[in-house]
This record gives structure tokens, C-alpha cells and sequence, in this order.
């Protein structure tokens, strides 16, 4: 009975040996699998007009012991010039004429804080381009290991209201409604996507 036992407790050991070498995981942001796209809106009616960002550097801390971890202190720039509507004409403009009203660097910084515990959650958004620096309340959720942001991004903060007014003078006829009238909206809306890598020895 006393032998029986003793292998009853080696298996068990072995099991929990088992399992806890399977969690020696390390999870580790994916450069290659995240993806910045934005809706511009048009028009009265505010028709939504897509696109994204081709080039987002990342840097800080993108490995740790949880999902959480591998992404809480990362830090991003964004080429403004990298802006992908899949229209080269209206690309073009808004390189130009939008992101163009600011001088100087022409990369959109960013980092996230205040980020609330749990699968979903909540966070603030801090970005900068140029001199401007503007504060964005977004929400995340996580599916598995996919995480998903999505928030609301005030232009006119961002120091690019002259850009707004000089891209909606150049496409004035383009940006009229059933109305008549000529509008481009100054809110953008956000969606991050980004799959974080399971590494397990």
C-alpha cells in the first residue's frame, strides 16, 4: 500500500513539473502583426473615409511574463507620410496639405497610461505631433492574445487645424454632401490591432 502511495505521489509531482515548465512562457509584441487604421469623416451626413498608417516604429519594454506586461510600457512613432488611404491622389494631399501645416518632425508619438486591469478595459492614449500635445480616453479588449483599441482623435488638438481647413479648401468639391455643402470632420476615429507572441521553452 505504502509503494502504491509513493507512485501515486511521484506521478502527481511529475504532473505538476509538467505544467509548470508548460507555463515558462514569455509573451513578446509582433511588430509584424499590429496595424494602426483610421475613419476620417466626410460631408454633413459624416460618411466615414478608411485608411491606415504603413510605418509605426515601437520601442520600450515588448517582452514579459504576461500579455499585460508585454505591451503596458510601449512606446510608438508614427511616419505621417506612411498614410495609406489606397488613393495615391488624396494621399498625396494629405501629406501635403494636412500633416504639412506642421513644421518640423513629421512623426506622431505616442504611449498609453492609466490602463485598467482585466481583458477589457479602459486607457488614455498620449500623443504628440510637433508642439502639440493631446490627451485621448480609448478603450481595449482582449481576444486570447489579439488586443484591440479603439478611441476618438480630436485633430484640432493635435495643432492641425489649419491643415483640416487647407485640405477641405483643396478638396472642397469632393467633400460636398447632398447638401452642397463642402465638410471634412475634425474627429478621426482610431482602431489599434496588435497580436502579442506566446513564447513558451
Amino acid at each position: 500500500m505504502k509503494i502504491f502511495n509513493s507512485i501515486l505521489v511521484l506521478i502527481a509531482l511529475s504532473t505538476i513539473s509538467q505544467l509548470v515548465a508548460q507555463e515558462n512562457c514569455m509573451y513578446e509584441y509582433d511588430p509584424a502583426q499590429t496595424s494602426l487604421e483610421w475613419t476620417a469623416f466626410k460631408f454633413t451626413e459624416k460618411t466615414g473615409v478608411k485608411g491606415k498608417f504603413d510605418s509605426i516604429k515601437v520601442v520600450g519594454k515588448q517582452k514579459d511574463k504576461s500579455k499585460f506586461g508585454a505591451v503596458k510600457s510601449i512606446q510608438f512613432q508614427i511616419d505621417s507620410s506612411s498614410v495609406n488611404s489606397g488613393v495615391p491622389d488624396r494621399d498625396g494631399k494629405i501629406k501635403k496639405f494636412f500633416f504639412g501645416s506642421v513644421k518640423g518632425n513629421k512623426k506622431i508619438s505616442g504611449s498609453f497610461s492609466d490602463i485598467t486591469d482585466g481583458e477589457s478595459g479602459t486607457a488614455k492614449l498620449n500623443l504628440k505631433f510637433g508642439s502639440a500635445k493631446i490627451i485621448v480616453p480609448v478603450n481595449f479588449v482582449w481576444k486570447e492574445n489579439v488586443l484591440e483599441v479603439v478611441g476618438t482623435v480630436d485633430v484640432v488638438g493635435l495643432g492641425l487645424q489649419s491643415g483640416l481647413s487647407k485640405l477641405n479648401a483643396e478638396c472642397n468639391d469632393l467633400h460636398k454632401g447632398s447638401d452642397g455643402l463642402s465638410k471634412l470632420w475634425p474627429t478621426v476615429d482610431v482602431k489599434v490591432i496588435s497580436t502579442v507572441k506566446k513564447i513558451c521553452k
